[in-house]
């Protein structure tokens, strides 16, 4: 049923776009570039280039939180500008193709790094099952799909679960956050994890503190598992 409701999105999607034209998906001006980006949102898109450096903030960001193999985030997250738009876009206004979009672009960037080369599967951050009926469709899941074609390798939409529907991150402090996310994920069949690595997708880095739950969860049932993570932006209290 579920996938029903993702095809029927899709589809509405795709005659909306041959209705109302194929404008340049930040700016709306006219656009027949690759990734419907204008030259000028291409040349200014706030990109980190992170993933072309084993060491980098957000890979150490996360080392000092759990084990990891490599991590990297695409985009700068900057407060009120376009590109910050784009993610509440797609993460709160049903503009998922967004997220593919992104993801293959991201992707692309991770593929010629070569440091992502061994990743055996790709999996999303999941959502809660209510917060996945009421938003219906999880952000994470459509650029790790972006990412996970491009990289040539597996998505998994199941593995990982989450226990509990908590309250969002959002608006939380950095302390509250950890409370919030501890303890609420869960894996399925772990034995598919048994010595792979595996690349966790999400939206957006501010503490970790989701990411690390996730690991965490892996750990616990999959030791021998590696994990690598990347998320489409990285917020600004993480600098080199």
């Amino acid at each position: 049923m579920l996938m029903l409701g993702r095809l029927i999105k899709r589809v509405f999607t795709d005659l909306g776009m041959l209705i109302y034209g194929d404008g340049c998906i930040i700016c709306n001006e006219s656009c027949d570039e690759l990734h419907g980006l204008c030259l000028k949102c291409r040349f200014e898109m706030p990109t980190t280039r992170y993933c072309f450096l084993s060491d980098n903030p957000v890979k150490e960001h996360l080392l000092s939180l759990v084990p990891i193999v490599e991590a990297s985030s695409y985009l700068h997250f900057r407060t009120d500008d376009r590109w910050r738009h784009m993610i509440h876009r797609l993460k709160y206004r049903g503009e998922w193709r967004l997220g593919v979009t992104f993801g293959e672009m991201y992707g692309a960037d991770l593929k010629a790094s070569g440091l992502y080369d061994d990743v055996d599967m790709v999996i999303p951050v999941p959502l809660h099952i209510l917060k996945f009926l009421k938003r219906r469709y999880n952000q994470s899941e459509y650029i790790a799909e972006g990412i996970a074609k491009q990289l040539g390798v597996s998505l998994n939409r199941s593995i990982l679960y989450r226990r509990k529907n908590n309250p969002s991150q959002t608006h939380q402090h950095a302390t509250d956050r950890w409370a919030n996310v501890d303890n609420i994920f869960g894996v399925l069949r772990p034995e598919r994890l048994r010595d792979k690595h595996v690349l966790l997708v999400d939206d957006v880095l501010t503490t970790g503190a989701t990411l690390a739950s996730c690991i965490r969860a892996i750990y616990a049932v999959a030791p021998t598992c590696r994990v690598s993570v990347v998320t489409l932006a990285v917020a600004g209290n993480i600098k080199a």
